[in-house]
């Protein structure tokens, strides 16, 4: 007879085989024990610390390297520059000019007795209108292609025959030079002569019959007269753009050796260029804005023009066969911008912007090298250089200090004629 069981009555339940230490905690079904959890105190510890040494070390070093100055009532931290310590001077690494540079002079100075044309004002002044139509037909667009791509810039037509008067800039490595007319024909152009320190240039065209311009003979500057500009700085898109402004200021300057009359407009520089003819109210030509401004005032690319009794002389002096030309290096040298001064603290305020092919310095030194010192002299602006290399003839060398990446290097290089 089977028994029943009793609804009081206890289950009989199977206890588990015993575990075996040396197997996993699981091994027979049973439930894991949960592990201790890690402590990483000492791990965020350390992190913290080694972000604390470094955002300190990173800081000292920071600061070592920058400087607090007052500008404009305003304090901004500006980058403290390079000097050339005496402990510097030991690793200055020579530069060596290779042999095989060969640079060609322009032979082609003759400019065939061009004479500027001057004119004198009589009668009532022209209104802006009759000023526009008397002078446009004479200012032209220069395009000049270079390695580095197309740039325009504006000149003026001084002879019937094709002889414009421009101030273009980077002409030493140009690869073609095209002038616009104010009918739209195009001509190639090629450089007759160029005067450095000014930025005066003579170009050359294969026309006859083009319309000119008179420059102002008497010379009869008033500080506040009101005078116009045509310019082209949107080359052949829109050109001959008409600027009406006053003359702000008229003075001589000596730079490189020479003598200038600037004329200062309140035009901006960005808005004229160079080569544009500035005018008078009988449309006659008071001046031409020339890129003079960056050799004089540093860190700023003013609109200044150089006068029209200058312009008659350095046209003159182009056809001369005595031409002083000995300023030349083979370098296209220009101003640091005065922002980037401040932000990395270059050691000098003067870089290449470029190397004439075929110079001496062309492979050897490259664009934004800065210069600090000739033949040992330190030079900060321009004019400083120019009048450090003019002691120099033609085919003697004059030593340059470079500044390039943190190193410091001289190089000897001859002067060179155009």
């Amino acid at each position: 007879m089977d028994e029943k069981r009793t609804p009081m009555e206890a289950e009989v339940q199977e206890l588990p085989p015993r575990r075996d230490p040396s197997c996993p905690e699981d091994f027979y079904g049973t439930a894991a024990k949960p592990r201790p959890r890690r402590s990483h105190t000492w791990f965020w510890i350390c992190a913290g610390l080694f972000v604390i040494v470094v955002c300190t070390f990173s800081v000292v070093a920071a600061l070592s390297h920058v400087r607090v100055e007052n500008r404009d009532g305003s304090w901004v931290l500006a980058m403290k520059s390079t000097e050339m310590t005496q402990a510097q001077e030991d690793p200055i690494r020579d530069l060596e000019v290779p042999d095989e540079n060969k640079y060609v002079s322009n032979q082609n100075k003759e400019a065939g007795g061009v004479r500027v044309p001057l004119s004198s004002g009589h009668g009532q002044p022209l209104t802006p209108a009759e000023v526009y139509a008397k002078a446009a037909p004479a200012v032209v667009c220069v395009q000049v292609e270079g390695y580095y791509g197309t740039a325009s810039y504006t000149g003026v037509v001084i002879r019937d025959d094709g002889y414009i008067l421009s101030a273009t800039e980077g002409l030493n490595n140009a690869a073609g030079i095209t002038v616009s007319f104010f009918d739209g024909t195009e001509l190639p152009a090629r450089r007759v002569g160029e005067e450095r320190t000014s930025g005066v240039c003579l170009l050359k065209v294969e026309a006859q019959g083009l319309q000119t311009v008179g420059f102002c003979g008497d010379q009869e500057l008033t500080v506040g007269q009101s005078v116009f500009c045509i310019c082209n700085p949107y080359g052949r898109i829109i050109p001959n753009v008409f600027y009406q402004g006053i003359l702000s200021a008229s003075r001589s300057v000596a730079i490189g050796g020479l003598e200038f009359t600037l004329l200062k407009t309140s035009l901006r520089f960005n808005e004229a260029g160079s080569g544009c003819p500035v005018l008078d109210a009988y449309g006659r030509v008071l001046g031409l804005t020339t890129p003079i401004g960056k050799r004089i005032v540093a860190g700023e690319d003013p609109c200044f023009a150089v006068s029209a009794a200058d312009l008659a002389n350095i046209v003159c002096a182009f056809d001369s066969a005595d031409q002083a030309d000995g300023f030349w290096l083979g370098l296209e040298i220009g101003e640091i911008p005065e922002e980037y001064q401040y932000l990395y603290g270059f050691p000098g305020r003067l870089w290449i912007e470029d190397v004439a092919v075929g110079s001496a310095a062309y492979g050897v030194l490259f664009q934004y090298d800065v210069i600090t010192a000739v033949d040992g002299v330190d030079v900060s602006v321009y004019a400083e250089l120019e009048q450090a290399i003019s002691a120099h003839k033609p085919g003697e060398h004059v030593e340059l200090t470079i500044f390039r990446s943190g190193k410091w290097y001289k190089i000897s290089l001859p002067v060179l004629t155009r």
